[in-house]
């Protein structure tokens, strides 16, 4: 017993010589190319489009979606985002919290009669605990009582945006592949009512549920927050990106800076910025625990691992083919490299002897 009192406390006085203070998050952005394009699209389609109409911005994870969604808040509508009375802009994130782990319509619909403070169908009791009774309520409500409540809302709320972040997680709604297109056109037939443009995000898997759908199809303006891939134009804008973290982060002399091993920080992140920055942020942790500067190894002991990075690869590849994008050789052989290597099947029959022939007139 004693001998494992003095192992923690061991333990702990090995923590606390850990310099914390070397942690660097990389909590900062870069407008690099790709992001400030895909920005000024987003502005200009949603200070120009029409109510009823739908924008659409999609990308691989990790490319700055979320944080362009609330920099054009901010731009659009000002630090005043919404007052008791009016809310120009409503933004909400999907997500798969209804029974069984599945989206639930209904559950939307409720988070969205919330957030513009319903009267009658609003569960908040001042913004923070919900209140028992009106939950109860609202759960013996039907659906279309409750989506004729949230267009009536969003009229008198005066909302001009609707944001959808997190989109592609529609695809838990059922089953059937039809499903996640089905909810889809069903937010949009509720925007189209209460008069607003409404704007979906989200990773490539809403690419497959949009072109399910050819009424949403063919009434949505694309922005494409793209990855870098490996143009020469694309490549060295990469490079400048690196050389901004090069300048935030305490590099080994060894490594000297991170455009030395630019490859491999490419391999592993297929030119998605915010694969990158989590990648050095855990590189970061590593140098910390070991009391060093950042080295080539830290990099390697913090990269993902083959059949990690091919849940990523498979996405990119998946949505770069539906927008008739060229393949990608990098993205081909981490998918070719993580699948296994399949045995050719033997044609004899186990337990079975192959028969012996014997010559003519040589039989024993």
């Amino acid at each position: 017993m004693g001998g494992l009192i003095m192992e923690k406390l061991t333990n702990i006085e090995e923590l606390a010589n850990i310099d914390t203070s070397r942690v660097n998050t990389l909590n900062f952005k870069i407008l690099h190319r790709n992001w400030k394009r895909a920005f000024a699209e987003a502005f200009v389609l949603m200070t120009t489009a029409s109510p009823g109409e739908v924008i659409s911005i999609y990308g691989p994870s990790r490319t700055g979606k979320t944080s362009l969604l609330t920099e054009l808040t901010k731009v659009i509508c000002g630090n005043n985002q919404s007052n008791d009375d009016e809310q120009p802009l409503v933004m909400i994130e999907i997500d798969n919290s209804g029974g069984k782990a599945a989206f639930s319509f209904k559950s939307f619909l409720q988070e969205m009669l919330n957030l513009i403070k319903h009267p009658i169908y609003s569960y908040s009791i001042d913004g923070n605990w919900s209140d028992p009774v009106k939950v109860t309520r609202n759960a013996r409500t039907t659906e279309a009582v409750l989506a004729r409540a949230l267009v009536e809302g969003l009229l008198q709320r005066k909302t001009k945006f609707w944001i959808v972040d997190e989109a592609q997680d529609m695809k838990y709604a059922g089953k059937d592949a039809m499903a996640a297109a089905g909810v889809m056109d069903a937010i949009k037939t509720l925007a189209k009512k209460a008069n607003v443009i409404l704007v979906i995000c989200g990773t490539y898997p809403i690419l497959q549920s949009i072109n399910r759908s050819g009424h949403l199809e063919n009434r949505k303006h694309d922005v494409h927050l793209a990855r870098y891939r490996t143009s020469e134009k694309d490549l060295s804008e990469f490079l400048w990106i690196l050389s901004n973290y090069d300048a935030a982060l305490e590099l080994d002399p060894t490594l000297g800076s991170l455009q030395n091993c630019a490859e491999l920080l490419y391999q592993g992140s297929f030119g998605c910025i915010g694969l990158i920055r989590a990648w050095l942020y855990r590189a970061s942790v590593h140098a910390a625990i070991d009391g060093r500067k950042i080295t080539l190894a830290h990099i390697h002991q913090s990269m993902k691992s083959l059949k990690q990075l091919v849940t990523s690869a498979n996405e990119i590849k998946e949505g770069e083919k539906l927008l008739a994008l060229e393949p990608c050789k990098i993205v081909q052989s981490i998918i070719g490299g993580a699948q296994p290597l399949t045995k050719k099947k033997s044609s004899a029959i186990p337990f079975q002897r192959k028969p012996k022939r014997y010559e003519p007139g040589n039989r024993l």
